[in-house]
């Protein structure tokens, strides 16, 4: 039998590698591969905005719950059995709206969608580490590279393939559920398992270190925007017969972030997210603009820009600022940096959404505009101020 080469056995050793980021991938990507549907399943059932937004919020009412009371399952039950239970949770998301396409059963469908992003996002992250030690360096680089294209992929995939003719049951449902099935199948066997320890606590509760109340409200609301683009800008784009366009805004969102995050990290975190506060109610001023006039161009500019704080500037210069105060404490102040994000994404969207079937779309966004505006000018007051002490 003739020996495997060195360059074989490096191939062989990186499969393990490539399927548990295949396996966030396609969790992420599932998470928001309805979002160009919404306003569709929405005006079938008769129901408004403020529904609509109720339905993506469901997402992080799966997700939040998970994070902190099983922030430790994997590290007791071992990382391999919860990211194949989170891999099915995505799956039977998936599947359900295809036997069922609409906006209630999509309620469903994002519950489990946030349980099973719940369960991966920390697993998958842990689960590298232990496989491959020596790359710990750069394992959540590859994480939030492959969770950033996955949640802006997964509207992009359903958007390119109804532009044509709009389906309830897109061609992406059914691709997507087949990858998620031969993913669980790969995971199974080629993946192999790393023990749990029962004496690890289950519960991962948030801390909030001193000084770092800004950086968790900064999140918050820059992740408010990246949630309105998802669950209301859909039926402000529909006016002007664009409403899926919000696939390629959301996925501009996500990669005008990754694109910024190499420069943030060489970044001071305070000046990182000074820059996070400009660049925010900018984009999202000028994304509004564009929505109200119908200029799908400054849309998608204005969610570049926004895009560069949500998941650049602000988000990553809010992180390290987290792990500095934090210390000792680190994963516990990141859990709760990561609750002020995932609360701002879905809470906010609720109350728009709300307010927008009361009083109009386009007056509550310019008014919630003006908030993000004030709340970013008053954070940066604060920066300036901390900066001359």
């Amino acid at each position: 039998m003739i020996p495997a080469s060195k360059e074989e056995t490096a191939q062989l050793s990186m499969i393990p590698f490539v399927f548990v980021l295949f396996s966030l991938f396609m969790i992420t990507t599932a998470v928001n591969l309805q979002v160009p549907l919404y306003t569709e399943y929405a005006e079938q059932a008769g129901y408004g905005k403020a529904s609509t937004a109720l339905v993506f919020a469901a997402y992080v009412f799966g997700l939040i719950p998970v994070l902190l009371l099983l922030g430790g399952m994997s590290d007791r039950a071992g990382r391999k059995p919860i990211l194949l239970i989170a891999l099915c949770f995505s799956l039977c998301a998936t599947l359900l709206m295809i036997v069922h396409p609409t906006i209630q059963m999509l309620f469903v469908a994002r519950l489990l969608q946030g349980v099973g992003l719940g369960l991966s996002v920390g697993t998958c992250t842990a689960y590298l580490i232990a496989l491959y030690p020596e790359k710990s360096g750069w394992i959540p680089t590859f994480i939030a590279l492959c969770s950033s294209i996955g949640f802006g992929g997964g509207a992009l995939f359903t958007a390119i393939l109804s532009f044509e003719q709009v389906s309830l049951t897109p061609l992406s449902y059914w691709i997507v559920l087949v990858l998620i099935m031969l993913t669980i199948v790969a995971v199974f066997f080629l993946v192999p398992p790393v023990q749990g320890d029962a004496s690890k606590p289950l519960m991962n509760m948030p801390r909030f270190p001193k000084g770092t109340m800004p950086a968790n409200i900064a999140i918050a609301i820059a992740w408010s925007v990246c949630g309105l683009v998802i669950s209301i800008l859909p039926a402000q784009l529909k006016l002007n017969g664009y409403e899926l366009w919000v696939g390629p805004a959301l996925f501009f969102i996500n990669m005008a972030g990754v694109l910024m995050q190499p420069f943030v990290r060489k970044m001071n975190s305070s000046a990182a997210l000074r820059i996070g506060f400009i660049c925010l109610p900018c984009g999202y001023g000028l994304l509004l603009f564009g929505a109200n006039s119908g200029s799908i161009f400054l849309v998608l500019a204005g969610t570049l820009l926004a895009g560069t704080a949500c998941y650049g500037f602000t988000y990553l210069g809010g992180l390290q600022l987290i792990v500095e105060k934090g210390k000792k404490e680190a994963a516990r102040a990141v859990a709760g940096y990561y609750l002020f994000a995932y609360l701002g994404l879905g809470i906010p969207s609720v109350f728009v959404g709300l307010f927008a079937d009361m009083y109009g779309t386009q007056t509550v966004l310019t008014l919630f505009f003006m908030l993000v505006l004030a709340t970013c000018l008053i954070l940066l007051s604060l920066s300036f101020r901390e900066r001359q002490k």
